[in-house]
């Protein structure tokens, strides 16, 4: 994930590796190793109009009281699907998610729809995701 660090806008410093443990365990999951990763690389990172769910940092909690954990509690309480862990939004409502499948945490990245509960696969994983979006920032970029 450090060669792909250059194409996330963000420069919050990462959290530590119990940080991600932490949360993996209130959530009940493993996160995929590229999750890990980059997380550790850099919190609350902004893709383009995507901004992942910080992981609270024990270092300075005050600054991710709004994490993956309280996000993931929040959307259970709206009906979000069991299946699925919400790891940011784009601000309008759909979430960047990591589906769950028999037991285990996929790498694929998912976008919920959150007007019809639509679920459609974006990315193989994170990495790609990454490098995907950005290489569409640019395209758009340059057709301007």
């Amino acid at each position: 994930m450090e060669c792909i660090r250059d194409l996330i806008q963000t420069k919050k410093p990462g959290v530590d590796l119990l940080d991600i443990k932490s949360a993996e365990q209130k959530l009940g999951v493993t996160f995929p190793e590229q999750y890990k990763e980059l997380f550790m690389l850099v919190n609350n990172a902004e893709i383009g109009e995507w901004i992942l769910y910080p992981i609270k940092d024990s270092r300075n909690p005050k600054k991710t009281w709004d994490d993956v954990v309280r996000q993931n509690i929040e959307c259970r309480e709206e009906g979000f699907p069991k299946n699925l862990i919400a790891i940011g939004d784009d601000g309008s409502g759909d979430k960047l998610c990591l589906i769950i499948k028999n037991g285990i945490m996929r790498d694929e990245i998912y976008v919920w729809y959150h007007e019809n509960g639509d679920i459609d696969e974006y990315a193989p994983n994170l990495k790609d995701f990454i490098v995907l979006f950005s290489e569409e920032e640019t395209e758009d970029f340059e057709n301007e």
